[in-house]
Formats: structure tokens, C-alpha cells, sequence
């Protein structure tokens, strides 16, 4: 493992704005400071696979009333993004590192404003398809998570990645309430592009590739119990 990986994993045990969630433990809700009666009030917004948390930052610096949560796997990334929001006196941007898979054991039903998905893994091996982030077992865990007619924002420079994603919310009953096959082709439903842009999306438009946008809600209960 490169050394700066090894330095990055050390520091981000002692970042006062980071939890690092064992798999092994069960956690308790108020154990976390979100859930914490100082929060109490604010808008939350969940940013899913962070990476170096770009957008939780954007998003904590344009809106204080807003608590942002980077939540990923990978806590070398995440010391970059939970050390700078440290040095930019954020205190309403936090990280958590565990598996998307287990997000709905860290916050109260009904409790998210805003999910982002940031240019999600599109995983295209047919094995790996129920691990896709959009896909079912995803959403219901979404709509769980969100408050009533709160969404759910999707950006990827894969169009499959995208045209599975409008499918899947499709068969789930969700509602898309703006999509853009090309964020920055200036149309109607494409949202200010610079809100927030990672370097992976910078990379991506060199090489020029599209990015695709999708927001859309979802029903708290599926319409179809067979889904």
C-alpha cells in the first residue's frame, strides 16, 4: 500500500469529523452527531460514495443551514475531504465511513431532504447488478431514508449507468422531476452545473464525456408488492 494511503488511514482515525463505523457493531442513532439536538432543524443532505466529499463540501459552504454527511468506504479519500472542510471551518459537513449497504442503521426514517449519488460505481458484470446503487434494494432504503418529497440526485458519465437508473426508478413507482442525458448542454432541466464539480467530473468533461443528471422521489412504500 502507497505511503501516503497508510498516513491518510492514520489521520483519519483522530478527525473529529469523521466516524469510522465497524461492521460488527450495532450502532445507536444518538451516538452520532447529526442525530444530535445541535443539528436539530437543519436540512440533511446524504452524499453516497464521496470519495474526497467535493460536493458535501460545495454543498456545506453554499448552504449553512444545511448538514451534509460524505458517507464511503474508502477512508483514505475521505481524510482529504473531512481535513479540508476542517482547515474551511465547516462545522455542518461530516463523514461516515461504512457500506451503503447498511446506511439505514446510522439515520431515522423520514430524516434526508437530499440523496446524491456522484458518479456511482455503474458495476456492469450481471452478478453485480442488485449492488448497483440505484438499483430496487437501493431505493427502498431511500425512500425510507427521505422526508416526504424529498429526492434523490443522480449524476454519471455512464449513459448505461443513467438508462438503468431511469428503469429502475420506473419499476419502483418513483417520479423523475428533471433529467438531462448532458449536464452542461444548458437545457431546461439541467440544474446550474457550477454548484459543485469533482475532479473526476472535471476529468470525465476533458476527455468529453456527457454527464448525465437525474433527480427524481420515490414513493415510502413500493405500489407493487412483488418488486
Amino acid at each position: 500500500m502507497p505511503k501516503n494511503k497508510l498516513q491518510k488511514f492514520e489521520r483519519v482515525r483522530h478527525l473529529p469529523n469523521v466516524i469510522l463505523a465497524e461492521e460488527t457493531t450495532a450502532p445507536s442513532l444518538q451516538a452520532f452527531p447529526w442525530n444530535q439536538p445541535r443539528y436539530a432543524g437543519m436540512q440533511r443532505v446524504l452524499e453516497l460514495g464521496c470519495g474526497k466529499g467535493e460536493h458535501s463540501l460545495a454543498f456545506a459552504a453554499a448552504s449553512p443551514q444545511k448538514l451534509c454527511v460524505g458517507v464511503d468506504y474508502k477512508s483514505h479519500r475521505m481524510c482529504v475531504g473531512a481535513e479540508m472542510a476542517l482547515a474551511r471551518g465547516l462545522g455542518n459537513v461530516h463523514f461516515l465511513r461504512t457500506r451503503v449497504e447498511r446506511i439505514r442503521a446510522f439515520f431515522p426514517s423520514h430524516s434526508i431532504d437530499e440523496i446524491w449519488l456522484t458518479f456511482p460505481d455503474p458495476l456492469w458484470k450481471n452478478r453485480k447488478s442488485m449492488q448497483r446503487l440505484t438499483a430496487g434494494p437501493f431505493l427502498d432504503d431511500y425512500a425510507n431514508l427521505l422526508v416526504p418529497g424529498g429526492s434523490v440526485h443522480l449524476k454519471t458519465d455512464s449513459r448505461r449507468f443513467f438508462q438503468f437508473s431511469c428503469e429502475s426508478v420506473q419499476r419502483r413507482g418513483g417520479r423523475v422531476t428533471a433529467m438531462s442525458e448532458n449536464l452542461y448542454d444548458g437545457g431546461p432541466d439541467s440544474p446550474d452545473p457550477s454548484e459543485a464539480v469533482s475532479a473526476y467530473e472535471r476529468a470525465a468533461l476533458t476527455r468529453g464525456a456527457a454527464i448525465c443528471y437525474l433527480e427524481f422521489t420515490l414513493n415510502s412504500r413500493h405500489p407493487d408488492p412483488s418488486y
